[in-house]
């Protein structure tokens, strides 16, 4: 199996919706790689983002975001609409309206694993629902029938979908969707997986919890005692920053920290935000990354360091097996 890095996209102008800004670093490693691509390729791109101040400026590390226009997502909620509308962005609707294309990508686009996650697809192609549509990662056939209406209703202008596990494709041309091809989690791009770090100084272990994966809390702490044991610093790494708990990993870290009775010269917090480089060289150096978030698996099995993963969803699954058909 090849993995390209070539979108096959006709449109000029590329409107790439999703879940963004919302600090998840998987997230931001598929926009990242995705604009990346697309740069390379000449296109014109708006990014739709909850955030899109805070997404720029997390860019500008890594791309010239002068070259790219940000706007606000569509609200999804009642009252994100009264503030979407208090804050003069409905004003914004006509850059939507400029782009030739749509991309749909997230690392879980749709899927009933995630509530209402069809609907809100739909809602976010509002001010653009007659334009061409591509769709990119993990796309699950719903058993809803409700879902399935919606489903339908999101495949009716979609030209190709590029989606990151041979299930899913198989899955797709069995519903009757044939334009669809495996393309890889564009986090696997995102940076130079062929760069030598060498050897840290320290001796650590990376580790990493959400709140999806809460049941995995004691089998977790039990790891890290076990390594902290053995003379390892222990670096928690949060992956999700965004202020709701559901999605702020950085609570887990106080509970395995206070659950292994581990100083604070010995637990540390790795912060990916500030130098996203350094954040890597740091992982490539680790001696393990203990996690339950996808894309903390995927940069540390890309750079070849030992990874445990705890998978609370299916899409872990999906791509260890698409990981081991990859190898040489």
């Amino acid at each position: 199996m090849k993995i390209t890095n070539k979108l096959l996209i006709s449109e000029k102008h590329i409107l790439i919706i999703g879940n963004r800004s919302y600090k998840n670093l998987g997230d931001e490693l598929i926009l990242l790689w995705t604009v990346k691509l697309l740069l390379a390729e000449g296109k014109k791109i708006t990014i739709a983002a909850y955030d899109p101040e805070w997404l720029k400026n997390f860019f500008s590390q890594f791309i010239d975001v002068s070259k790219i226009t940000f706007v606000t997502e569509i609200p999804k909620g009642f009252r994100s609409w009264i503030r979407y509308i208090r804050q003069g962005k409905l004003k914004e609707r006509k850059l939507y309206k400029k782009a030739d294309a749509v991309i749909i990508g997230w690392w879980e686009i749709i899927t009933e694993e995630n509530k209402h996650s069809y609907r809100y697809r739909l809602l976010s192609l509002l001010p653009c629902f007659k334009k061409a549509r591509y769709l990119m990662g993990w796309i699950q056939i719903p058993k809803k029938r409700y879902n399935k209406i919606l489903f339908n209703i999101i495949l009716k202008r979609t030209k190709h979908i590029f989606a990151r596990d041979n299930e899913t494709v198989q899955e797709l041309k069995k519903y009757g969707f044939n334009n669809v091809e495996f393309f890889m989690d564009t986090s696997y791009f995102a940076y130079n997986r062929k760069k030598k770090y060498g050897e840290s100084e320290k001796k650590y272990i990376l580790v990493n919890l959400n709140k999806n994966a809460e049941k995995f809390l004691p089998a977790i702490i039990q790891d890290v005692k076990k390594l902290y044991n053995q003379w390892y610093e222990i670096l928690y790494i949060p992956v999700a920053k965004w202020k709701k708990d559901h999605y702020n990993d950085m609570k887990y870290a106080r509970k395995i920290q206070s659950g292994t009775g581990i100083k604070d010269q010995r637990f540390n917090i790795l912060d990916r935000e500030k130098d996203f480089d350094e954040c890597i060289k740091t992982v490539a150096q680790a001696h393990m990354v203990i996690s339950s978030r996808l894309h903390l698996f995927l940069i540390a099995s890309f750079l070849g360091v030992e990874t445990k993963v705890y998978p609370y969803q299916k899409k872990i699954l999906k791509m260890q097996n698409m990981l081991e058909e990859l190898r040489p």
